[in-house]
């Protein structure tokens, strides 16, 4: 879905901690229920010590990403498989992961929220000594490359550990809602959730939304909403219609969405008493606990057992409803700074055996399978208006596929990751890359 607002790490900027902010929403340019907002009404002054008049919610708008990991295959000699023209012979998994996003003024509203809401959080994180654990959706924390760069560089330092690699299964599908009722209680100091408390938590554990898929069904892909994905008549008449009406509303008691403003935060704060156990219990063997959103990382004195790390972080996990994701759980051994395990270990993208850092192959294959449809797409889309291949503009491949692009894309991460990280290895995985394109 082009164009459409999707969350980045950095959701929010928790750089006051008054009870009435300004907060200036970010741009947002997708098309929603409503018109996106001039930078007059996205400057937001709310009282939230008082709720006067509830904020009224539209539904938001979802649709179902697929995402694709690309796996390697290996032979029983313990090598790469290639086909015949010499590529990687890959296992496909596809895992649908449905999106939610809230309109312009919801999500304006819900980010001056969050900037209310953020500066209980971080105290509560200095309280209880858990700040330098918690890596994802906090402000001034550097990106996942540095939090990557930090786990290497403490393996370094330690030279003899053991690191445990573990990730949440579905994790922002699973939170329980009363769980974090109470999370969000406890952190205001409240028994209850009222006011603006109680209108965010009903409104983003239970939401109402509406899948794209059927807007189309219903009113056609092409359509007029002077900027909007449908006109007001229509919103009136189809959205909301009596009779066959196109909301529909989450009626489980766990999960939110991931798509919204708030929806970092709250995650967080979901887990702010499991951070508090895990840390506590790698402090008792002198280890170490850090988590960027739903991936884990223990590291361990050398010798500790695996299995049963992993069977204790999955009990922690299960008090809170979560479960583990046993595939892409991962460990190494390090003696003297050195890999003495059979694989390197692997944490938020990246590779690293003791000595230097690598993009994780599955990234790397993931970004040239799309490259690969992507040209593909171009080259289609011009042999159906008869345009020879020789002259089809090359401007938008180049910028999304190549160092050459001005927006963000696959290569600029590449060469920023081999900067932070001091990684000529990463510069020379992507070097091939204008031969690809």
């Amino acid at each position: 879905m082009p164009g459409f607002y999707l969350p980045t790490e950095n959701e929010f900027d928790p750089s006051t901690d008054d009870f009435v902010l300004p907060a200036i929403s970010k741009e947002r340019r997708y098309k929603h229920f409503d018109l996106p907002l001039p930078e007059s009404e996205r400057e937001l002054a709310i009282d939230f010590t008082q709720e006067l008049e509830p904020h009224r919610f539209l539904p938001m708008l979802g649709f179902t990403d697929l995402a694709r990991r690309y796996i390697r295959q290996k032979g029983a000699d313990g090598k790469w498989l290639r086909d015949a023209d010499g590529n990687f012979i890959r296992k496909v998994k596809e895992k649908p992961r449905p999106i939610r996003f809230a309109g312009h003024a919801d999500a304006a509203y819900l980010q001056a929220y969050a900037e209310h809401l953020n500066p209980f959080y971080e105290r509560a994180l200095a309280e209880d000594g858990t700040a330098g654990a918690v890596l994802a959706y906090r402000k001034g924390g550097g990106t996942s490359i540095h939090h990557a760069k930090s786990l290497f560089d403490e393996i370094v330092h330690r030279q003899d550990c053991t690191v445990v690699a573990m990730d949440i299964s579905g994790f922002f599908d699973c939170l329980d809602h009363t769980l974090l009722r109470d999370e969000v209680a406890g952190l205001i100091g409240e028994t209850r959730l009222n006011g603006h408390h109680g209108t965010v938590w009903k409104n983003v554990t239970h939401y109402s939304w509406v899948e794209t898929e059927d807007l189309d069904a219903v009113l056609g892909k092409k359509r007029n909403g002077h900027g909007r994905v449908c006109s007001p008549a229509d919103f009136v008449q189809h959205v909301r219609g009596r009779k066959a009406g196109l909301v529909r509303k989450h009626e489980e008691t766990f999960g939110i969405p991931q798509g919204t403003p708030i929806s970092g935060l709250y995650a967080n704060i979901y887990l702010r008493t499991f951070d508090r156990e895990m840390m506590a219990w790698v402090g008792r063997y002198g280890g170490s606990y850090r988590r960027y959103s739903d991936d884990i990382a223990v590291i361990l004195p050398l010798g500790s057992k695996v299995d049963h790390v992993v069977s204790v972080v999955e009990k922690i996990l299960a008090d809170f409803g979560l479960a583990m994701s046993v595939d892409k759980t991962d460990h190494a051994h390090f003696q003297g700074g050195r890999l003495i395990s059979a694989k390197a270990i692997q944490y938020l993208g990246f590779t690293f055996d003791g000595n230097k850092v690598l993009i994780r192959p599955s990234s790397l294959d993931a970004y040239r399978h799309k490259m690969r449809r992507g040209v593909h797409a171009k080259l289609v889309a011009a042999k159906g208006k008869e345009i020879p291949s020789f002259q089809v503009f090359k401007r938008e491949v180049l910028s999304r596929y190549t160092h050459l692009g001005k927006r963000r894309n696959f290569l600029k991460y590449a060469y920023k990751a081999a900067g932070v990280m001091g990684s000529k290895e990463i510069r020379q995985q992507v070097k091939p890359h204008m031969r690809r394109v």
